[in-house]
């Protein structure tokens, strides 16, 4: 399998060059069950050359792999140049890990180009451009998904378990409570930040996870965009986005389900998550109380002070030889993606047959069309906004 990641940032090679990586560290433990014969990263500054060999020297070394990553720099800032490097390389998989903006042009090229594609969340920040991709995937017969790890993590699966059980009864009210660190506006992010908002770039998680458990599909919405903090360092992006959005079963039913989005970036780098996250759910029957942050396992050491880790997102873990194997269900996420890519081109299925529980293209259309919603909203007085059907 050959492979083209589109990016080099903290999630493909680890932030500061000290966290896990966790695309290359996920293809680094695929590697170890499907034949990866090439990996190119595509970015545009040169200094990611010496930062991605370093990543992949730390992360063969820690998990006993043995990828060769080659870099190709980007010369100029037209998408002409993906399409000459696909038409050189028939690529097999791409994992398209950019700011949301850049989403659209580059994955359009590849799937122009037939390669299968991963696209961290969101799709795109609109749902013309979701619906565009989704139609030039289906066209083309590309395996395409979104990188929505929430449905892979063992306690939403529970959780949709019971609800698909009728334990929970039917769904009346979800909400969720979601905040990262101020340095990734200010700091990680803070080439694009302006381009995006806290919904589109991080609230849309739960759009889809809410979906994922439900089936229930979104109607009618309105969200209240904070500026205050950000804005007086000069950031011109929201602190915060409060959404709420209105789900049915189905059309011709009354049975409705009202969503509470609270979705911050503001919270003191001294916090001990990167990303603080709860939601609870309550149905006729019964209700869910999830917090995403505290796993249970807390850690006082002198370098970090108090930190809370989420070791069952992704993480190094010993196995029983001694060494170690990457775990979690971010790289569940992406292992899936490239497994259905090397079952697709081995012919041992066809596109027909893979699980319906993928991040589709056609599926991700949901949430593309909340973030329109959303975005309609708070650029117009946070007025309600009627949520027209994907179809």
């Amino acid at each position: 399998m050959k492979i083209l990641i589109i990016g080099a940032g903290m999630y493909v090679t680890g932030r500061d060059n000290t966290g896990v990586g966790t695309i290359l560290s996920s293809i680094a433990e695929s590697s170890k069950n499907i034949n990866i014969e090439k990996v190119m990263i595509v970015a545009k500054q040169s200094s990611n050359k010496n930062k991605i060999q370093k990543a992949i020297k730390r992360i063969n070394n820690d998990l006993g792999s043995n990828i060769s990553v080659e870099y190709h720099q980007l010369k100029n800032d037209t998408i002409n140049e993906i399409y000459e490097l696909c038409g050189n390389i028939k690529f097999d998989a791409s994992v398209i890990a950019i700011p949301d903006h850049l989403h659209f042009i580059y994955t359009k090229a590849l799937l122009e180009n037939n390669v299968h594609c991963i696209v961290v969340k969101p799709l795109a920040p609109s749902f013309r451009e979701a619906k565009q991709l989704q139609k030039i995937q289906v066209k083309n017969n590309c395996h395409a998904v979104v990188e929505f790890h929430k449905r892979w993590d063992e306690t939403n699966l529970y959780v949709k378990r019971i609800f698909k059980e009728n334990k929970l009864g039917d769904p009346i009210f979800f909400s969720v409570d979601y905040s990262q660190k101020i340095n990734i506006p200010t700091k990680i992010f803070r080439k694009w930040v302006e381009k995006t908002n806290i919904f589109q770039y991080l609230g849309v998680h739960y759009v889809d996870l809410f979906y994922f458990l439900t089936g229930y599909k979104p109607y009618k919405a309105m969200a209240i965009g904070v500026r205050g903090t950000l804005f007086n360092r000069g950031i011109n992006t929201f602190d915060s986005v409060h959404a709420i959005i209105i789900w049915k079963k189905n059309k011709n039913t009354n049975s409705e389900c009202i969503t509470n989005y609270n979705i911050s970036w503001i919270d003191p780098n001294c916090t001990s998550a990167m990303s603080d996250q709860k939601y609870k759910l309550i149905g006729t029957k019964g209700r869910v109380d999830c917090n995403q942050k505290n796993r249970g396992l807390e850690v006082v050491c002198e370098d970090e002070g108090i930190i809370t880790p989420n070791p069952y997102f992704s993480e190094y873990l010993p196995d029983e030889t001694g060494g170690l194997y990457f775990s979690g269900y971010a790289h569940k996420s992406i292992y899936r993606f490239l497994n259905d890519v090397n079952s697709l081109i081995t012919g041992k299925v066809i596109i027909e047959n893979i699980n319906n529980d993928r991040p589709s293209f056609s599926d991700s259309l949901v949430s593309s069309v909340v973030i329109d919603a959303v975005n309609n909203s708070l650029n117009n007085d946070s007025s309600w906004v009627d949520i027209k059907d994907i179809n």
